[in-house]
């Protein structure tokens, strides 16, 4: 029995240069460049709260004798569209700025223009602490309640004389306070 391959010298030439012209495909083949952007944006939330607490008209006596502190104005700060929670790293919660002092012992906040001496607002945290300018408080927050959730900061607002109700330059009058909360982290 004779094999006789004719053709098998004409395939192996074939698929020489089937071999070389891919590879000459590859070889001719051009680079792509891929170009990425992104745009980072810090995290936040939205800030509201009541535009104005009014605590109506208030005997003066009855701030001297500590009743608004007795009965103080619930306050809440709610943060809503929360996204980018790097809790992590920092917490989230606001920083209470406004004008005030703490010469009648706790800060009270009140602007130059009022009218009343030595009286303010009072703000207390939830845990009972004065709140001062430039305080931050902290969001209760985690991961998985802060992205697209809402939280609520609840806080106490009350008048006070501090430690100056006797003295005898305290008097009665106008008072107007602004206090001004912004998200931030820490």
């Amino acid at each position: 029995m004779k094999n006789l391959n004719i053709l098998s010298g004409h395939f192996i030439a074939l698929r020489r240069s089937l071999c070389l012209w891919l590879m000459g495909m590859a070889a001719s083949a051009t680079a792509a460049d891929v170009q990425f952007s992104a745009t980072f944006q810090a995290p936040t939330c939205q800030v509201s709260a009541p535009a104005t607490l009014d605590f109506g008209a208030v005997l003066s006596s009855d701030i001297r004798q500590g009743l608004s502190l007795a009965d103080p104005l619930a306050l809440e700060i709610t943060l809503t569209q929360c996204a980018g929670f790097i809790g992590a790293v920092q917490r989230p919660g606001i920083t209470v700025t406004g004008a005030g002092n703490s010469a009648s012992g706790d800060f009270l906040f009140r602007q130059a223009t009022s009218q009343a001496v030595n009286y303010g607002v009072r703000l207390v945290t939830a845990a009972g602490v004065v709140v001062a300018n430039n305080t931050f408080i902290p969001a209760p927050a985690d991961a998985a309640s802060f992205n697209g959730g809402t939280r609520t900061i609840p806080l106490k607002v009350a008048l006070s004389c501090g430690n100056q109700c006797t003295n005898a330059a305290t008097k009665s009058g106008l008072l107007n306070a602004s206090i001004t909360f912004d998200f931030a982290y820490q």
